[in-house]
């Protein structure tokens, strides 16, 4: 594949740009290219910190640490929940130490200078709608761990959309890179209060103690809302009888104003984990939406759409 010059790249389609990105990423694997300069970007740490610590400042926004980071320099992976733009920025200053970034769905930062800043940092890009592009970023991790590496990931696939879980379902890929390379996972939570954050490190989690990847992802999921919970608990906990009954509502549109431009809904719930049992559910109902309503079937419509109405106004 020929390299398009840099100003065409700028100036094409961003869904044209997108296809070129994978295209040059599959190539680029092909060719056996391995992730370089690990240790000069391990060393320049410092100067993405300052720098990450003057934009936050001009954000205006306020970190506060429940318990820090662990001190040792193994490869590690940096297992986070995810919630809204500034995570990633914000759990890195504090990490006290250089990783690679995992990130999904990366067409903005194409003509944007964030896109820059994660390329000199040292990160993995992936089409998450891409089962190819998929496959080639978690080899590209595996090489990195292998080579000494550190990644931090979102193993959720998407901010949590949700009102009631503190984390959602979690992708396998994150206890299977620790299990095939030996990395350690740190798991670790964030939550947001309007301009500050509050970043929670878990205890490490050691691959050998694990019989398989499902029981390793199901730990790092209790572990990280244990985490979660625990910033909770910090905070002013609210009584349920002040919880509004629009609250539902007041979060959907608070937490779709918090993604805007780079996600929607749509793209979130397309993105994020659906465990089996979820996938088999919708599919069970799934028909409904083709049922042409006639006397016959009239009973299954108010079964379900009877209990949908009653919830919603309950």
């Amino acid at each position: 594949m020929k390299y398009k010059k840099l100003l065409y790249s700028f100036t094409m389609p961003l869904p044209d740009l997108e296809r070129y990105r994978r295209e040059q990423r599959k190539e680029r694997y092909e060719r056996g290219y391995q992730p370089k300069n690990i240790r000069l970007r391990e060393w320049c740490y410092p100067i993405f910190r300052a720098f990450l610590a003057v934009d936050r400042r001009f954000r205006r926004q306020i970190i506060t640490i429940i318990n820090p980071p662990p001190k040792r320099k193994k490869q590690v992976i940096f297992a986070c929940t995810h919630i809204g733009e500034n995570d990633l920025e914000n759990i890195y200053e504090k990490l006290s130490r250089g990783c690679w970034w995992f990130v999904g769905d990366p067409g903005f930062m194409y003509r944007d200078i964030s896109g820059l800043f994660v390329y000199l940092n040292g990160g993995i890009f992936l089409d998450t709608g891409e089962k190819d592009d998929r496959r080639i970023a978690y080899l590209r991790s595996i090489d990195l761990l292998k080579a000494g590496g550190s990644l931090m990931i979102y193993p959720e696939g998407a901010r949590n959309g949700s009102e009631n879980l503190p984390v959602m379902p979690l992708f396998s890929g994150t206890a299977k890179m620790a299990m095939e390379t030996g990395a350690l996972i740190v798991p670790v939570a964030i939550e947001q209060y309007g301009k500050r954050f509050v970043i929670n490190f878990g205890s490490e989690l050691h691959m050998e103690d694990f019989q398989s990847s499902k029981e390793l992802t199901q730990t790092l999921r209790d572990a990280m809302a244990t985490l979660k919970w625990e910033i909770w608990e910090q905070e002013e906990i609210q009584s349920r009888i002040d919880i509004p009954e629009d609250y539902r509502e007041q979060f959907i549109q608070r937490f779709e104003k918090q993604i805007y431009p780079y996600d929607t809904l749509e793209s979130v719930e397309r993105t994020r984990y659906h465990t089996k049992e979820e996938k088999e559910q919708r599919d069970a109902f799934a028909h409904l939406d083709e049922l042409i309503a006639c006397k016959e079937n009239a009973f299954l419509l108010r079964e379900v759409y009877g209990e949908k109405i009653w919830r919603e106004k309950h």
